[in-house]
């Protein structure tokens, strides 16, 4: 008698929850973008904002969802509808609870981040040459 062991329903629903990664970045990019130069128009233009924002991130993670993901129409429905209103929200989630939810949802960590480097550093990480190139060199 042996028994599949039933997931706990909490993680049943975390599992339901996943986006894809891009989706998650995607989110990101769009609250951003409508959200960061709204300071200029000293908030005059923040309802149109909200609105294209909220249409932009739930079309964007729709159909992430849809044809990346392969979900159904249904679930890449609701998850870009809640994209869509996380993205509409009239502040950068980057750094709040909200932005917290969308990194652990697609699955991103902090290692997944490139780790910044200094130009010096870039520069002097350079192709090596090749051993025939190195042989011309020191002939010359």
């Amino acid at each position: 008698m042996s028994q599949k062991p039933n997931t706990p329903a909490e993680l049943r629903h975390v599992k339901n929850l996943r986006i894809h990664r891009l989706s998650g970045a995607w989110i990101f990019l769009i609250d951003n973008f409508f959200f960061v130069g709204n300071a200029m128009t000293a908030g005059l233009a923040t309802p149109l904002s909200c609105v294209l924002a909220f249409i932009t991130g739930g079309v964007g993670v729709f159909l992430i969802q849809k044809l990346l993901n392969k979900d159904s129409t249904g679930q890449a429905f609701l998850r870009g509808l809640v994209a869509g209103v996380l993205a509409g929200i009239p502040i950068s989630i980057a750094g709040t609870v909200y932005g917290g939810w969308v990194l652990a949802m697609s699955g991103m960590r902090k290692e997944d981040l490139p780790t910044p480097q200094s130009p010096i550093d870039v520069q002097a990480t350079t192709v090596e040459d090749s051993p025939d190139q190195q042989a011309s060199k020191a002939s010359h």
